[in-house]
């Protein structure tokens, strides 16, 4: 009798474990909605582009200024947005290459590029935050697609989505920029001056 109870058990067991390894053991699959981000080192071989964006002082469309520095292994582009529509009125473009490219891509991420701020109460979109200042905007893009978007301001360190060094980096962006001072230096992110 024990031998056919204990036989039982045995089977009941066995059952079990299989419905288990079949189905996972209630465990849900990992959300993969989006494009995994690799290490920002390893997009130097890649279509991927690096970005910074200074948006300046809210105010009207019509002197709103805002300045990009985009990095790519084959190019570096400096574009001057005027509005909010993303008009550029002025563009400079420099070559790149892939050499360049990867050491530039360490240096931002040895400062942060890719670091997100934790337990941060910022939004994700800064429109609208640091009205009187400035905003730093940095984005890894791939193929279309953004894989990676944080931002920072001259408010406070804490109101921002970017948990790396915001100042370094946007010195590193500048400094890609072949005489950034002397093509910038008309460009007012603040009141109510005109390019």
């Amino acid at each position: 009798m024990n031998r056919a109870v204990f036989g039982f058990l045995a089977f009941i067991i066995l059952i079990i474990l299989i419905v288990v390894l079949i189905f996972g053991g209630g465990k849900k699959p990992a959300n993969n909605s989006g494009p995994s981000l690799m290490p920002l080192p390893n997009y130097s071989t890649t279509d991927a582009t690096t970005s910074m964006t200074i948006d300046g002082q809210v105010n009207g469309d019509d002197i709103h200024r805002a300045i990009r520095i985009t990095v790519s292994q084959n190019q570096r582009e400096l574009d001057i947005i005027g509005g909010y529509n993303g008009n550029i009125i002025s563009s400079q473009t420099f070559g790149n290459n892939q050499a360049a490219y990867a050491v530039f891509l360490r240096v931002i991420n040895n400062y942060g590029f890719l670091q997100k701020l934790k337990n941060t109460k910022a939004p994700a979109d800064e429109r609208g935050q640091c009205p009187l200042g400035n905003r730093y905007i940095f984005e890894l893009d791939q193929n279309g697609s953004t894989l990676s978007r944080l931002w920072a301001s001259d408010c406070s360190t804490t109101d921002a989505t970017l948990g790396g060094n915001s100042q370094t980096l946007q010195a590193l962006f500048e400094g890609q920029i072949t005489q950034y001072q002397t093509l910038t230096e008309n460009v007012n992110l603040g009141s109510d001056q005109l390019l």
